[in-house]
């Protein structure tokens, strides 16, 4: 039962409008892009082609680097996870592309080429799906951070091709709205290795 004064200290959760369709597209356009970023430059510390030539500047700042190339790979994976997350109440590629096709904003070979690319992604945001939800987003109580990643087996080329497609979607979506295309966006990248070289010097 209610005290007297708990009415008053419980607010009341009110049903609001969501934001427009072009608002929440190009929101999703934009964390696409910064889930590359992240990708990118967690790759350019951590992948096997670059890590090599970066890696007695690393160590020499090895307090810094032990966590910002892994805070970068928290960033991609909460936030290309977050894209095509199956939450109704949030900016998803998968929510947006069946909000618009309901509304007839989808053209039938649109909606055909995004329904084929939502199929490819299935199988990869099921691997990133699974560590956000074991290891990042939240720390699982029944299996150990390792053995999350075993269990995704998801791999550097396979996060890639994620946000290929991811990509791909909130163009066609944008394209549907009569706007622009998006790039993905190389300069935080450059910026890491003209960082690193003038470290090293």
């Amino acid at each position: 039962m209610k005290t007297p004064t708990e009415h008053i200290l419980t607010p009341k959760l009110s049903v609001q409008a969501r934001l427009p369709i072009d608002d929440r597209i190009e929101r999703a356009a934009q964390l696409v892009l910064r889930a590359r970023i992240f990708f990118e430059i967690w790759l350019y510390f951590e992948g096997r082609d670059t890590r090599a030539g970066i890696f007695k500047t690393m160590e020499e700042y090895s307090e810094f680097f032990r966590f910002a190339p892994h805070a970068h790979f928290v960033a991609f994976i909460v936030s290309i996870a977050a894209l095509f997350d199956k939450r109704r109440d949030t900016i998803t590629l998968p929510g947006l592309a069946r909000e618009m096709a309901k509304a007839n904003l989808l053209p039938f070979q649109t909606k055909a080429e995004v329904d084929a690319l939502m199929a490819q992604a299935v199988p990869l945001v099921s691997k990133v799906a699974l560590l956000r939800h074991n290891a990042f987003a939240h720390r699982s109580a029944t299996i150990t951070y390792d053995d999350a990643f075993k269990a995704a087996a998801v791999t550097a080329l396979q996060m890639q091709d994620l946000t290929e497609i991811a990509l791909k979607v909130a163009n066609h979506l944008t394209r549907a709205r009569g706007r622009g295309e998006h790039f993905f966006n190389e300069l935080p990248r450059e910026d890491a290795e003209a960082l690193m070289k003038a470290l090293a010097t």
